[in-house]
């Protein structure tokens, strides 16, 4: 047993996370981090559409992939194929639970850029806010969630942070929520590209969470 498995910790559960705190212990498998983070945040934005306005205010922002929608199921299929080809190019290998990885990963960008890029900036500015002030308060709320569901370094939290303001832009230019779903898809895989608590290869590898 080497080093690594003595200790019980694979370097990538210290990339991101941080010792065992007031917030629990480090998240070692994909099933802690679906309850954690995954299950939540669907629900935020699930209770997101049922605000006021919501139905109106997605639709708008689904506007151009509503008026193609081959394209973004083009899209949708290369981004997908090809996260798998990176996972195989840096494993050597390819199991289906990669392939779940990436789905995951990806309903996980479509809600968090719905609930922190789309709907609470637009409640914000509904309830008198400026838009400036929603974007920094909905990307205050972003990296302080990746904190304690995470348990995310407050370093990686920061980045989370110019990330989501980035990704904030980028929408306000373009109006397109696929096309800022599909950066924040392809950019979440790259920095965690292997499941939590993965195989004894996976575990010995700095990407996970």
């Amino acid at each position: 047993m080497n080093e690594v498995e003595q200790r019980g910790l694979a370097p990538s559960q210290r990339r991101l996370q941080r010792e065992a705190d007031f917030t629990g212990s480090r998240l070692s498998s994909f099933r802690a981090v679906a309850l954690r983070h995954g299950l939540p945040g669907a629900l935020l934005g699930l209770a997101c559409l049922a605000l006021p306005g919501s139905w109106s205010i997605l639709q708008a922002g689904l506007a151009q992939a509503i008026e193609n929608p081959l394209r973004v199921i083009g899209v949708s299929i290369a981004i997908f194929f090809g996260l798998n080809l990176y996972a195989c190019y840096i494993d050597r290998a390819w199991r289906i639970e990669k392939a779940g990885w990436v789905l995951y990963l990806g309903a996980v960008s479509a809600w968090e850029e719905w609930v922190f890029r789309l709907a609470l900036p637009y409640f914000a500015v509904s309830s008198g806010a400026s838009l400036m002030t929603g974007v920094i308060v909905s990307n205050l709320i972003f990296a302080v969630a990746h904190y304690f569901t995470l348990r995310w370094k407050w370093p990686w939290c920061l980045l989370a942070f110019i990330g989501g303001v980035a990704l904030s832009r980028q929408f306000a230019e373009q109006e397109n929520l696929m096309l800022i779903i599909f950066i924040h898809w392809v950019a979440t895989f790259i920095n965690t590209p292997r499941l939590p608590g993965g195989s004894q290869r996976d575990a010995t590898d700095s990407s996970q969470y």
